[in-house]
């Protein structure tokens, strides 16, 4: 009853126990993380986020004496211009908010990118095998289908490198009991498709390979950011 900060994610609004909390509070803020999935892009996968300018109007009308509009932050890493534009039009429509863009450099001087070229398939194989000998450092080693991830991981561990895989067609306790072998150093090596990164915040991660590329320069500048 006394938290000035409540952590909760979009789908929780739905909850008329959450509601009832909030109805009862002043609420100062609303500070949204993730924002690009107001967007096209986002919304196959978050769709309760649309609820969101939704659930903030309700409450706003359920304050009559409020006269002023509660104040809503929205921060993503994920921004290029369409996203902008369709997270302030959402903002715009719903809650007749105009938000006021601060927006940082992609720039990341922490990183040193590199292009190594191969013409085979073993030379590929032989170059990410020599890479993870040589950093030796927790690696995310990024694929583009879900089959490569356990070839790759299983190939890998044969040679003596302990791999696991991660991709969004697993089974959700193994996808949680890989990603948190590799969260907590029990494994130092994961081969995942693009599913890999929500909620990942490692601070050791020191190599990244894009065994395949990106299906997007969006999805390629977060994935190696992870290394960040």
């Amino acid at each position: 009853g006394k938290a000035s900060l409540l952590y909760i994610s979009p789908e929780m609004l739905r909850s008329k126990t959450i509601e009832k909390l909030l109805m009862s509070r002043n609420v100062v803020r609303f500070v949204i993380d993730e924002a690009h999935c107001f967007s096209a892009w986002g919304q196959d996968f978050r769709v309760d986020y649309l609820y969101i300018g939704d659930f903030i109007r309700k409450l706003q009308k359920s304050k009559q004496s409020d006269r002023k509009p509660i104040p809503v932050s929205c921060f993503t890493a994920t921004a290029k211009q369409k996203v902008i534009t369709d997270i302030c039009d959402y903002f715009k429509k719903k809650l007749d908010l105009n938000l006021e863009i601060f927006a940082s450099s992609a720039a990341r001087e922490n990183l040193h990118y590199t292009v190594l070229f191969k013409e085979t398939d073993e030379e590929k194989y032989n170059t990410l095998r020599s890479l993870i000998l040589q950093k030796n450092c927790p690696t995310i080693v990024y694929v583009s289908r879900t089959k490569r991830t356990f070839v790759l991981a299983e190939k890998l561990t044969k040679d003596g490198l302990k791999t696991l895989p991660y991709n969004g067609k697993m089974e959700s306790k193994d996808k949680i009991a890989n990603q948190e072998a590799f969260m907590n150093g029990d494994v130092s090596i994961i081969v995942a498709t693009s599913a890999f990164g929500m909620g990942v915040d490692k601070s050791d991660v020191k190599l990244v390979v894009h065994y395949d590329i990106s299906d997007s320069l969006e999805n390629y500048v977060q994935e190696a950011g992870r290394a960040g």
